[in-house]
């Protein structure tokens, strides 16, 4: 099929079943910007405001549960204890979406060095996993 688009021609292409999933998590991950428990997750973290090192301003600090270090916003991240995710890989939406939109227990805030080392933790057990399946 060849649909039209101000004078240019466009050849419509079907969706994988990849693109199609990549599609529906980037949704589903956008939304919980907005999810309540991401932002009182966020609000307990709080600690005080004092000067970001990096700006030379004033700004809310909020502590690492790994490392205990104040932080301000742009340098820490809402994080699952128990990744949505498992070792084992997806295994359906049914499973995904509730994991996704936890409850306040399951979330953390770390700071980013944290949060990196806990997911590349995370991907090698993941992979280490799905060696040993084979």
């Amino acid at each position: 099929m060849v649909r039209r688009t101000s004078g240019v021609k466009k050849k419509e292409t079907e969706w994988t079943e990849g693109r199609w999933k990549a599609f529906v998590v980037s949704v589903l991950r956008s939304g919980t910007q907005k999810y309540p428990e991401k932002y009182e997750t966020l609000n307990a973290a709080k600690t005080i405001k004092k000067v970001n090192v990096k700006t030379g301003r004033i700004a809310q600090h909020y502590q690492c549960a790994v490392c205990l270090l104040d932080f301000p916003q742009t340098n820490v991240q809402v994080d699952h204890i128990i990744p949505i995710v498992g070792p084992e890989g997806f295994t359906s939406w049914d499973s995904y979406i509730p994991a996704l939109y936890c409850k306040r227990d399951n979330l953390q805030v770390l700071c980013k060095e944290d949060h990196a080392r806990k997911t590349k933790r995370e991907r090698e057990e993941s992979r280490s996993q799905k060696k040993t399946i084979k």
